[in-house]
């Protein structure tokens, strides 16, 4: 956390820096890592130049009402878009609203189809009745690149685990690809071309203030739009078909499916716009000297669009044979998977293993369902929510959950301090998340209605404001806006001291700052969550798992309260509870405790196989 309490613009880009920098991992019993909460489970990655403007959030958030005008297609210019926009008076689809190519397939295999909903636009229906921890989608990805921060430790061919002590080999010409043993000539021999622009990215990347990994993606796809044409002429000339196809269960997409997906390339900021203008410009030219763009009549504009199809569709993928380590090491495009709309209180999840996603129902889904999946961490605030997905996918969430009253949404914990008010004992929360939902509910009180600082109870009705109200503070004189500041200054000076793994010290600073704030900020906030899981780790770190497994236990309640359901998150949290119960009963010796300890890590390790086999298919734990 910062030192200070920051507008939601800020929050969302300091979101994905902090997202940027740091790995995830879990704890295994063979060596005591910490676990960190993945701030985007499920999630895709957003590829934001670093000149990105706050701005520009309040502009892409004001377009993503989807009433601009058509995104254009690859290889479209004005004209095409103007008459697209021409079009919308007719009663024909769009073609960014037609089913994929492969569609047809997958509707065999399946339990799913494609429909077109106002405002929603193209999303997954479920065709009959879908029980909890069934496939929806498993598919193979059309491109993929690992991130570059752990280029190293994933093969660029396969997509499988070479963190050490795995054997991997290195590109010798452009010392950036790294393949396995099993990959290493085959993956050599396909990576010449996109080893012949490789070694410039970087240098392009930093020119023009564009994402690296972005700018490989788009050089993955126009190789692919290049094999997609050798593919389609040999197709063509065995009297085969060009499509994707379904093949063990797996859907194995085609480029076609790829550039059908929307780009929203209309709603994107000026300044991204801008910084991928000169990017793609630089990588085309690069493309041409190295003779890989040449031949394929592509132009810069082509690239451009690549680039939004890439920043809306992307989805971040885990290494194969990682084992238990829920990191995204790559990042692919699955467009079967990108059919499937967005949930703050999602039916479905999605894991992947190497070069194939996997999409399974978390619950029991009634035929003539909407499938939905989350593409954010769903444990923030609704307005860091809404603006997450504003920016990043371009529409504002109207699911359940960001649309019920928030007087009466589990939301208003995650923000929310305790009443000061004797007997009270409600939330206060500020009016503009209050009336954020319902406009009308504030119609009544012109003071909430035109002041967007103040804050308001919701048991006791009381409006606190500097100006405007004699609303006791606390004992230390604090009103909610400081305390939420000075809660967010003293979390983030313990977690700078965490983040140096000095885990005495930080444990005694995570400690000190749960116990002043717990009582006025409400048990769920935000705030004090994020501390929970860096505590667990420091307890874990000095060897007092008693005191980890009972954080452990408040991590797992306030999950369970806000996010209701199953997620491979909880799973990961239970499997943590299990180690450090195991770790418990093996200390107690051979006693009562002991038995009592053992029981709690078998109860704790049936649960994570449980959700495991619900999310993953697959409920065995890792030795």
């Amino acid at each position: 956390m910062q030192s200070a309490v920051l507008a939601p613009s800020q929050i969302f880009l300091q979101f994905f820096a902090r997202e940027a920098k740091g790995r995830t991992t879990t704890s295994t019993s063979a060596e005591k890592t910490t676990f960190e909460r993945r701030r985007r489970r499920s999630d895709t990655k957003q590829l934001l130049p670093s000149n990105f403007r706050d701005s520009e959030i309040a502009e892409s958030e004001s377009q993503a009402d989807g009433s601009g005008e058509a995104a254009l297609g690859v290889g479209e210019d004005k004209s095409s878009a103007v008459k697209k926009k021409k079009k919308k008076k007719s009663k024909g689809k769009s073609s960014s609203d037609k089913p994929l190519p492969t569609q047809k397939f997958v509707d065999q295999f399946f339990p799913w189809r494609a429909v077109n909903k106002p405002v929603v636009g193209r999303c997954a229906v479920a065709s009959r009745d879908i029980k909890a921890g069934e496939i929806v989608v498993a598919e193979h990805c059309v491109i993929f690149i690992p991130r570059s921060q752990d280029r190293t430790e994933v093969c660029h061919s396969c997509c499988c685990d070479i963190s050490p002590p795995a054997q991997s080999f290195e590109c010798p010409s452009c010392r950036y690809a790294v393949y396995c043993k099993r990959c290493k000539k085959e993956g050599m021999d396909e990576h010449i071309l996109f080893c012949k622009v490789s070694n410039p990215i970087s240098g392009i990347a930093k020119i023009a203030d564009c994402d690296e990994d972005l700018l490989r993606l788009v050089l993955a796809l126009i190789l692919k739009r290049r094999n997609s044409k050798i593919a389609a002429k040999e197709a063509s000339n065995l009297g085969a078909p060009k499509d994707g196809i379904v093949q063990n269960g797996i859907i194995y997409p085609s480029y076609e499916d790829a550039i059908a997906l929307k780009t929203h390339s209309d709603k994107a900021p000026p300044s991204w716009k801008e910084s991928v203008r000169k990017g793609c410009q630089l990588l085309f030219e690069e493309g041409v000297k190295a003779k890989v763009v040449g031949d394929l009549d592509v132009t810069v504009e082509d690239l451009e669009n690549f680039a939004a199809l890439v920043n809306t569709n992307s989805h971040g993928m885990g290494a194969h044979g990682a084992g238990y380590r829920n990191a995204d090491v790559a990042v692919g495009i699955f467009p079967f998977v990108s059919m499937l709309s967005h949930s703050c209180r999602p039916n479905c999840c999605f894991s992947s293993e190497g070069r194939v996603m996997y999409v399974r129902a978390t619950q029991d889904v009634p035929k003539g369902t909407e499938l939905c999946i989350s593409y954010i961490n769903l444990y923030e605030p609704r307005s860091t929510r809404r603006m997450q997905l504003a920016v990043t996918k371009h529409f504002l969430c109207s699911c359940e959950r960001c649309t019920e009253p928030f007087a009466v949404s589990v939301d208003r914990y995650l923000e929310g301090c305790i009443c000061t008010v004797r007997g009270c004992g409600g939330v206060v929360v500020k009016t503009s998340s209050l009336y954020e939902q319902d406009p009308k509910a504030a119609s009544s009180d012109s003071l909430v209605q035109h002041n967007s600082t103040s804050w308001k109870c919701d048991g006791c009705s009381r409006i606190v404001d500097l100006k405007l109200s004699s609303y006791p503070t606390t004992e230390s004189g604090e009103y909610p806006w400081q305390l939420v500041a000075a809660a967010a200054e003293k979390l983030g000076a313990a977690m700078s001291v965490y983040r140096e793994r000095r885990f005495k010290d930080a444990r005694v600073l995570l400690e000190q700052y749960i116990s002043q704030f717990t009582g006025k900020l409400h048990p769920l906030n935000l705030l004090l969550f994020d501390a929970l899981t860096p505590l667990m780790n420091c307890c874990r770190a000095t060897g007092d798992d008693a005191e980890g497994s009972r954080v452990c236990r408040l991590i797992l309640n306030a999950l369970e309260k806000v996010l209701p359901g199953v997620s491979l998150e909880q799973a990961n949290f239970y499997f943590c509870l299990g180690e450090m119960y195991m770790q418990r009963s093996e200390s107690a010796g051979t006693g009562v405790m002991a038995k009592h300890f053992k029981k709690q890590a078998q109860e704790a390790f049936q649960q994570a196989r449980r959700i495991r086999g619900i999310c993953l298919g697959n409920a065995t734990l890792p030795s």
